[in-house]
């Protein structure tokens, strides 16, 4: 397999490429090239050195044409932006110089790894008579570890993980390790077992059966559990000092974990209103990042079911995390052998630990330069490393969760392509920014440029819009300062290009740059 990188980013600087940092061929024809004509074409795309393919010397893998008057610029390589990770590095390149960094919009890397199952205890697949729970030491040891990522990521960078609760969990916690059932009276949710529907079921309106007790109502009268039952589970201990609290954004993942693709109005309204109370009664509410008006529905389920979206908005939801890949996502490993037993089992996969972990680099790095925004979802079993085995990760040896091996692979090669910040958000401020952007796409913004003809530059540009007053601000990114920025807001996160957050008032609105920008991109 070849190997491609950016060799010259002079032509497009706001696209914050890392020069030279080489990414596979695999998969993508390429047609290695040489410049026979230096005065129409620099290259800015190159290939390595592929003996195995006979190309014993580096060569062209794009170039910038300038030939009477006209710019192209010209990939020697095919592009698949729906799988490859290479394809989705390179297009920043050519959008970059198309735009020459001016357009109507903003770039972010939305990075929030989001934790399922927090309190409750889950079976393992590969011991399936023995069930994990995540505890307070491990808890410590991903406080600990977080900085360590933090120093890993790019300037401007501001990241954190989302952890969802399940109060049921707590409660048969204290149950079962206080031997006393009058401490948590009147006990722990307990039901019969649902019967799976297929994936894509649709719940006819009004069928099913409650499976909630008919005595558990409302959680004021029927629950109400006692700081004595909540307080005496070692796991709710640790989330009770502040710091630990503080370390982690939180979210309602239900009660009891109850499946919605089938509950009724009654149980999908009571999994949503005593969480909600109990995440107040054992102070997790209070955290600074909190969301309350969201779920992370069980296995991503429910959402085909109009009884529990009903039941949902009825309890103040407004917003839920989707599953985009329509898979079966299995949550039941806490070790590398685990969850590579189940890599090869269900997806046919090959190798080992490493070559796992090559795969989700590939696969979710891609994510992350495609811009998508949605959230990457783990779970508590996932977070087992207070008594775990030494793996190397990224050539380390040490003790790692499989959600550290993951995010840190991750973030190495994310760091090692592009120079962007990583911002993280919790899911209420995940669905604000969708909320705005369909918002925004309503107005139908538009940018023109001001060109100086005489001296071949852009000198401003105008914001403009088919709803010229437009509630959404419009954001602008800009490779450089105004003169006036006419009460537009300013962001910029690192080396991030200037991003200005514009207000329509009825009117477009134009900014003057103040450093002209040449039209020939280098």
């Amino acid at each position: 397999m070849g190997l491609v990188s950016i060799s010259n980013d002079a032509g497009f600087t706001t696209a914050g490429l890392k020069t030279g940092a080489t990414l596979g061929t695999l998969g993508l024809y390429h047609y290695p090239a040489n410049i026979t004509d230096r005065t129409i074409a620099t290259e800015f795309a190159q290939f390595d050195v592929a003996t195995a393919e006979g190309f014993k010397s580096k060569s062209t893998a794009g170039v910038i044409n300038k030939i009477n008057g006209r710019e192209q610029m010209v990939f020697f390589i095919g592009s698949s932006t729906d799988w490859s990770l290479t394809s989705n590095f390179l297009q920043h390149a050519w959008v970059h110089w198309g735009t020459r960094g001016l357009y109507a919009g903003f770039r972010r890397a939305i990075f929030t790894p989001q934790v399922d199952d927090i309190f409750l205890l889950t079976p393992l697949y590969d011991h399936n008579t023995t069930e994990f729970r995540v505890r307070g030491a491990d808890l410590d040891n991903h406080v600990a570890w977080i900085p360590k990522i933090t120093k890993k990521l790019n300037t401007g960078s501001s990241w954190f993980m989302e952890i969802g609760h399940n109060g049921n969990g707590n409660i048969e916690e204290t149950e079962l390790t206080q031997n006393d059932e009058s401490l948590c009276k009147p006990g722990a949710i307990e039901y019969a077992d649902q019967v799976d529907t297929p994936l894509e079921f649709v719940k006819p309106l009004g069928s099913g059966t409650d499976l909630w007790p008919a005595k558990m109502v409302t959680y004021a009268k029927d629950g109400k559990y006692t700081s004595d039952c909540i307080e005496n589970d070692e796991l709710m201990q640790w989330f009770m000092d502040s710091d630990n609290l503080n370390s982690f954004a939180h979210i309602s993942h239900t009660f009891t974990h109850m499946d919605q693709n089938n509950a009724t109005y009654a149980d999908a309204l009571r999994e949503i209103t005593w969480n909600t109370a109990w995440l107040k009664s054992a102070g997790l509410s209070k955290a600074k990042k909190y969301t309350v008006d969201g779920i992370i529905p069980p296995a991503i389920t429910g959402l085909h079911n109009g009884d529990a979206l009903r039941a949902w908005a009825d309890a103040g939801i407004k917003h839920v995390v989707g599953d985009n890949t329509r898979s079966i996502l299995l949550n039941q490993c806490d070790l590398p052998a685990c969850t590579v037993a189940e890599w090869q089992k269900f997806s046919s996969g090959k190798g080992d630990f490493k070559d796992l972990l090559v795969l989700e680099k590939n696969t979710n790095v891609r994510h992350l330069l495609s811009l998508r925004h949605d959230p990457f979802m783990f779970h508590q079993a996932n977070m087992r490393v207070d008594d775990v085995a030494d793996t190397t990760v990224n050539g380390v040896k040490g003790q790692y969760s499989l959600l550290m091996a993951w995010v840190d692979t991750v973030v190495t090669e994310f760091v090692r392509l592009v120079k962007w910040p990583v911002v993280s958000q919790k899911q209420d401020e995940l669905a604000a920014s969708f909320m705005s952007r369909m918002n925004r796409d309503a107005c139908k913004p538009a940018l023109s440029w001001t060109i100086d003809t005489t001296a071949k530059t852009i000198t401003g540009v105008t914001l403009s819009a088919k709803d010229l007053s437009c509630k959404e601000k419009l954001p602008v990114t800009l490779p450089g300062p105004v003169s006036n920025v006419q009460g537009a807001t300013k962001e910029q996160l690192g080396s991030d290009p200037l991003t200005l957050w514009v207000t329509l008032t009825g009117k477009p609105v134009t900014f003057t740059l103040t450093t002209p920008i040449p039209l020939s991109a280098a």
